[in-house]
């Protein structure tokens, strides 16, 4: 087989050079999917699609040189790469139907790292996702990466490589045949390592995913609570990273896809890992990330699909919530509880219970008719009051608001023609799609890509924050969720109505041909792609196009968090919107928060809340944080225990609980109440440094936080640990995550490690210890080589901004350590990354600490540097000088190679502190 080898010169790829190589089309044993899944596998099975074969006991594809596509003619050149021509080779051999007998392969370069790659229809325009991206208006002049694509007549097949990979192999490259038709798109990569990770959001019980056996995973948005098998869950990121341990590279891959989709992680016959991608519609759009670090690629990623959003430096704080509450009472008790408890709390979120019979933009003048007297006594406690929404709005034109503008202004998804709109339709709906969600009246549904609805919601938002001063918003629900699509009727249906539901017609959207593995997991009781959600064929506009809900479903939630974002933005000008959104895709970070959903009150769901943490940071939603303590199922005291602990290094750290379920607020128990309390000041004595995370990521498109192995990517021992996680580069947190457990064993990569809390030398690694772990203890450790900057914890994060600072300096090897500190106002947005803002660097080496001023000294007035705390110092200084006058040397305290100092100097000037032995 020949390829075509294609290079860079200026902004143009132009044809340089032939290459031959051998083919390897024949035994790669790619998996035929059935509709039904694969129990139903047989030799007669195998032969109703003539794109498979049997072979012993497996229905594989046909060989690439049958069942795909060849090239025709030479490569045409683009502005920004080429364009390659291919044709199906026999349009009988066919998967499903409806083969795209020609396609464009089509390769655009970007920045140099990064790489765009589409396939498509030759013919006819085929909806691609309309989430706008960050693309440079010109191509870089160096790329990183090579593509070798087959030449006229063969046999279709493309590569990508590194442009310098020496003893590396192919980072993509396409094995067996490529399927494309029209609601069944295909295709296959073998991988260069096992070492995968990402592609969400789906249950996840290790964070490199398994090869071991085959595994396949649906990504399609659904309300589906966190579940033990490969369900899919409330978003949908088709992105994934693999590392290659032996060259210590990393690269990413984004599949640009928003259709329903499926993946599959298994081995080729000939031992490659390999990685199958199945969507049931749009187009094969592919972008590569080319590191080669794994903070490189998440920088590089983060900034194409936006950068996260900047949280206000109260959402770092500790936030309680359940669902359940039954009065501003409750709350104001619970209140109390923490108050008398001294447990920090900075945020205070009220589920649907507030509002009248479930109706968004009220409140029940019953139990909750002080609902804004509650606002005003939370905020005189410095705390933020954060309100629920869901999408549905109630059809009640006459007696409903919101319902009644929102129709003014044409704001709900239709059917996708009139001639879908049920007989028994509402009067006064038009063609709206009718769904049953919490409010005991049918629902409809805003079509947030519409402009309109947009300025509708926006309105919304201001006239309830009239009535009520609420500080953040947070929607649920937004996959769409409805209730008993297809069936007799909604779970919680009035029992005196007849019975009643959405109905979803039987045609090509809503029973497509292969309706992937959705709805086979996760107790879909209609077996349809639809199951508890509105129907695929429903239409949302932005005024210019418009799209099948079959397309953009899995882009509702991002439509909604938009409005949310731009709505909350023009409600509080000039003011950082705090949104909290369950349903993201690519892209989502750059506005939202996302907590992890409705997990259980159960031990492996505590394990699994860390992966997807890690997973998010990934993704570009550093944000992130499960419903500490699990929202369905009643707590353990210990359980609660542990999970406050773990949930005190979560980025969004939410206590949430479920409507019937015990109490498991942290001072509902004295002994979490304890351990809380002192977690929690833990984790707000590094607040700064968490801030100046989300600042670099919000500016850069760095992760919070972060695989063990993100410094130490050749190393094989942190390649699998997931159990265990940094926050940036220099904490660690090592939890206990299993019951009745006081010993764990935690692993150390390479460098001086530290206990947080004592500074006393731990471990040099590489090293796995065994260390005790008794109930109110989790191992925290500060890695050697960074300086964090930290400040005397307090109740709230209002009090503790206005208390003095404070430096841990924990030295390397070479006794060196470096860091930074940003600082402003915690709350403002920033036209410039540098207006309105304190900014230091930190630098310790040759005995000497320097702290270096930058930009504007106004956000830290009035605020000092009172402590140092250098970890592995060797010996007790003889002398130390802060700019150039000597300390007395009862300023300094030197113990187990623990060095701390006391000083008083401004935090807005520069410093030198001069340690003499």
């Amino acid at each position: 087989m020949a390829l075509i080898r294609t290079l860079f010169v200026s902004f143009f790829f132009l044809l340089s050079s032939i290459l031959v190589v051998s083919a390897q089309d024949g035994d790669i044993y790619i998996e035929c999917p059935f509709p039904e899944g694969q129990d139903v596998a047989s030799e007669e099975k195998c032969a109703e699609y003539p794109a498979c074969e049997w072979a012993g006991d497996l229905c594989h594809l046909r060989a690439n040189s049958e069942a795909g596509y060849h090239v025709v003619g030479a490569p045409v050149p683009t502005p920004r790469g080429y364009k390659l021509n291919l044709r199906k080779t026999d349009p009988s051999l066919t998967m499903f139907g409806s083969d795209i007998q020609d396609l464009v392969f089509e390769v655009i370069n970007h920045e140099d790292y990064h790489l765009q790659i589409k396939i498509y229809d030759a013919n006819e325009d085929r909806y691609e996702v309309p989430v706008p991206l960050n693309l440079p208006e010109e191509a870089g002049t160096h790329p990183q990466y090579v593509v070798n694509t087959t030449q006229d007549g063969e046999p279709f097949s493309f590569s990508v490589s590194r442009d310098s990979s020496a003893g590396e192999g192919p980072l993509f490259s396409l094995a067996g045949a490529l399927i494309f038709e029209d609601q069944f798109l295909q295709f296959t990569s073998s991988l260069p390592t096992e070492y995968l990770y990402g592609l969400g959001e789906n249950t996840h019980h290790v964070f490199k995913h398994d090869f071991g056996s085959r595994e396949t995973k649906p990504l399609f948005a659904k309300d589906q609570p966190v579940g033990d098998t490969e369900v899919n869950h409330y978003g949908v990121h088709p992105y994934y990273v693999n590392v290659n341990h032996e060259t210590g590279t990393v690269h990413s891959v984004l599949f640009f896809n928003s259709n329903a989709m499926e993946y599959s992680t298994y081995l080729l016959s000939d031992g490659r890992p390999a990685l199958t991608f199945r969507s049931i519609g749009g187009i094969i759009d592919l972008h590569f990330f080319l590191g080669p670090s794994l903070e490189e690629v998440n920088i590089q990623y983060s900034t194409m699909v936006g950068l996260p959003t900047f949280p206000q430096y109260w959402t770092l704080g500790f936030q309680l919530s359940r669902y359940g509450y039954t009065s501003v009472e409750e709350v104001r008790e619970v209140r109390e509880r923490m108050k008398a408890m001294a447990i920090p709390q900075d945020g205070q979120t009220i589920d649907i219970d507030y509002m009248v019979r479930f109706r968004d933009f009220t409140y029940n003048k019953e139990n909750w008719t002080e609902l804004p007297q509650l606002a005003e006594e939370l905020h005189n406690d410095n705390i933020k009051l954060t309100l629920i929404w869901d999408p549905a709005l109630v059809i009640d034109f006459e007696n409903y608001p919101p319902s009644q503008r929102g129709k003014d202004a044409d704001v709900f998804v239709k059917w996708m023609s009139e001639d879908l709109v049920p007989e028994d339709q509402e009067p006064g709906c038009e063609s709206y799609m009718i769904g049953y969600v919490w409010p005991d009246t049918k629902t409809i549904f805003p079509d947030f890509f519409k402009p309109e609805t947009k300025t509708w919601w926006a309105s919304e938002l201001e006239a309830f924050h009239t009535e009520v001063s609420y500080d953040a918003v947070w929607i649920d629900m937004n996959e769409p969720a409805n209730f008993g699509t297809n069936l007799a009727h909604p779970w919680n249906w009035p029992p005196e109505k007849p019975d009643w539901s959405l109905k979803c017609p039987d045609n090509a959207w809503d029973s497509p041909p292969y309706p992937t593995k959705m709805v086979r997991v996760g107790g879909s009781e209609s077996k349809r792609i639809s199951e508890k959600t509105i129907c695929m064929s429903a239409n949302h506009t932005d005024g210019n196009q418009t799209y099948l809900h079959y397309d953009v479903h899995s882009l509702y939630g991002w439509s909604e968090t938009v409005a949310t974002f731009e709505g909350v933005e023009a409600l509080f000008p000039g003011k950082r919107p705090v949104v909290l959104s369950r349903s993201t895709y690519p892209g989502s970070g750059r506005y939202a928060t996302h907590w992890l959903g409705d997990n259980s009150a159960r031990w492996d769901h505590l394990r699994n809340s860390v992966i997807g943490m890690l997973e998010f940071n990934l993704f570009g939603v550093p944000m992130v944080g499960a419903d500490v303590c699990g929202f369905l199922e009643d707590s353990t005291m210990e359980l609660c225990a542990r999970w406050m602990q773990v949930g005190a290094f979560y980025p969004f750290n939410r206590n949430h609980n479920g409507k019937g379920q015990t109490p498991q607020d942290p001072a509902h128990w004295p002994e979490v109440a304890a351990i809380s309390k002192e977690v929690l000041a833990l984790r707000y004595k590094y607040l700064p440094y968490l801030y100046t995370l989300f600042h670099d990521a919000h500016h850069h498109g760095h992760s919070v936080v972060r695989p063990l192995f993100s410094e130490h990517l050749t190393d094989t021992d942190a390649l699998v640990v997931d159990d265990q996680f940094m926050w940036g580069t220099g904490i660690m947190v090592a939890p206990v995550m299993e019951e009745a457990v006081t010993s764990r064993s935690v692993y150390f990569p390479a460098g001086e490690w530290y206990d947080l809390r004592t500074g006393h030398t731990v471990a040099k690694g590489p090293v796995t210890l065994d260390l005790d772990v008794p109930l109110e203890v989790i191992p925290v450790f500060a890695r050697g080589g960074v300086i964090m900057p930290c400040q005397e914890p307090a109740i709230n994060t209002k009090e503790s901004r206005q208390n003095p600072f404070c430096l841990t300096v924990a030295l390397d090897s070479n006794s060196s350590a470096s860091g930074e500190l940003f600082w402003d106002d915690g709350e403002n947005v920033h036209t410039t990354e540098h207006e309105g803002t304190f900014s230091a660097e930190f630098e310790y080496a040759d005995d000497k600490l320097k702290m270096e001023v930058f930009d504007s000294t106004a956000p830290v007035e009035g605020l000092n540097l009172e402590t140092l705390s250098f970890f592995g110092v060797s010996s007790d200084p003889s002398g130390i000088t802060v700019n150039g006058e000597s300390l007395q040397s009862s300023s300094w305290k030197f113990e187990e190679s623990v060095l701390t100092v006391t000083l008083s100097v401004p935090l807005g000037q520069n410093l030198e502190v001069i340690l003499s032995f």
